[in-house]
């Protein structure tokens, strides 16, 4: 027969009104509930606060953190940090090393030695595992379709053209050097969705592009998207996305 702690204490303060000793006490408790249920040391320790007057036989509650903080505490460290030793979680919480291991079970972590690799990830597979990771996002909630792309571009361009001459009949037509490829230029800024261009601007030969004229083409911007993407304009969550993609 099992007794929990709390029915053991009354029954020692039963023995301690009959004026029983701390043995005759642990003895009659282990009479009922089996041997080792109680001892002498624990009818003693009872005997003097009954003694000192505290009859109240319940477990003071617990100082320290929650159970449920605890485990989140321990869990925010770890995602931070797979490394981490469980010492300094201990340290860093104050909660005692075998409760942080306990919940450290109960969740399902181990400690395991890291895999060797041959080297870290390079830059080219880290966009593809940001591809990926989009397209799974994509699965989820929809927003390829709501993006708008803007980019900018440096256009070269010539004005030289050739130009028609006079030749007799039967006469060979005047030849002309083709010119070199020229350093005038001008900034191209277009946005466009899955379906094709919304917006473009070809800037002013030596014009550059600066905040007041980037704001004024996203009104312009704007503009164009409620002409040519009505149904896009009116869920009213367009996605920006600047300058990381080729036209």
């Amino acid at each position: 027969m099992e007794a929990n702690k709390e029915k053991i204490r009354y029954i020692l303060q039963f023995c301690f009104d009959k004026r029983e000793n701390a043995s005759q006490a642990a003895e009659m408790v282990n009479s009922v509930y089996g041997p080792d249920t109680g001892t002498a040391n624990y009818a003693r320790f009872w005997s003097r606060g009954f003694r000192s007057g505290i009859f109240d036989v319940k477990d003071a509650p617990r100082t320290g953190r929650p159970i449920v903080e605890n485990v989140d505490k321990i869990m925010e460290v770890i995602e931070v940090d797979r490394h981490v030793s469980s010492r300094s979680i201990t340290q860093e919480l104050k909660i005692d090393h075998k409760t942080v291991l306990n919940h450290l079970h109960k969740a399902g972590f181990k400690k395991k030695l890291d895999v060797w690799v041959p080297h870290e990830l390079a830059q080219k597979n880290l966009m593809v595992s940001i591809c990926e990771t989009l397209v799974k996002r994509n699965e989820i909630d929809p927003f390829l379709k709501r993006m708008v792309t803007g980019d900018k571009k440096w256009v070269t361009y010539d004005n030289i053209v050739r130009k028609r001459s006079w030749s007799k009949r039967g006469e060979a037509t005047q030849t002309v050097a083709k010119p070199g490829i020229t350093a005038r230029k001008v900034l191209l800024c277009i946005w466009w969705d899955w379906k094709g261009i919304i917006y473009y601007e070809l800037l002013p030969y030596g014009q550059t592009l600066n905040s007041d004229l980037y704001c004024q083409q996203l009104d312009h911007l704007k503009l164009a998207i409620d002409q040519k993407r009505s149904q896009l304009a009116n869920r009213k969550d367009v996605v920006l996305h600047q300058d990381n993609a080729r036209p």
